[in-house]
């Protein structure tokens, strides 16, 4: 049977884990993707809501992400799901790493991309800048890029120290993330690769 590892790549919002998460696939070679984000809930619940959560304590494990652990778990057993077909390696891009008790138990070696809030905060208003220049209703996205700062300060800063105070001491490799794409895939695929020796 062949041994399959799941190597997540956790960070905070607009650390770039997207980013290296495909090029880490890429140059793992034989490896499929699977993304927390195309699972979990939260970003669509009211703030109320999550303000809650955060003031009972942000328990990750309380927080919806329906078959994610199944899935990970039948990837790693090499049964495809959701037309992902499982390979050697499972890059798994995820908020939580170990942290989270659906999915942190199948996680081989966990790396966490550290990038300053500031410096991800820039990216991340960056690319929603990127977006409003495309839109012909520039107004809407104005309103909406308000709604997400005023979310920022309110409460989304806060939960990105908790998970950095909760995530980045459980990784075995942690990148710095303000610099170029390159090295950090190099570094994080030559670590994966003497892990599993």
């Amino acid at each position: 049977m062949t041994r399959r590892y799941v190597v997540a790549v956790a960070g905070p919002t607009g650390s770039g884990k997207t980013s290296l998460v495909q090029a880490l696939a890429a140059a793992l070679g034989d490896a499929c993707v699977l993304y927390m984000d195309d699972y979990e809930r939260m970003t669509r619940e009211p703030i109320g809501d999550v303000q809650r959560w955060a003031e009972r304590g942000a328990d990750f494990d309380e927080l919806q992400v329906p078959l994610l652990g199944e899935h990970l778990a039948r990837l790693k057993a090499g049964e495809p799901v959701r037309g992902i077909v499982p390979r050697k390696y499972i890059v798994f891009e995820t908020q939580f790493g170990r942290a989270h008790a659906a999915t942190g138990a199948l996680i081989d070696s966990l790396i966490w991309i550290d990038v300053a809030l500031d410096v991800a905060l820039a990216r991340k208003l960056k690319a929603f800048a990127a977006e409003a220049l495309r839109d012909e209703r520039p107004r809407d996205r104005l309103a909406w890029l308000d709604a997400y700062l005023g979310n920022y300060l309110a409460l989304v800063r806060r939960l990105l120290l908790l998970q950095a105070e909760r995530v980045r001491p459980q990784a075995d490799l942690v990148l710095d993330g303000s610099g170029a794409l390159e090295p950090m895939v190099a570094r994080a695929r030559a670590h994966v690769l003497e892990r599993l020796r």
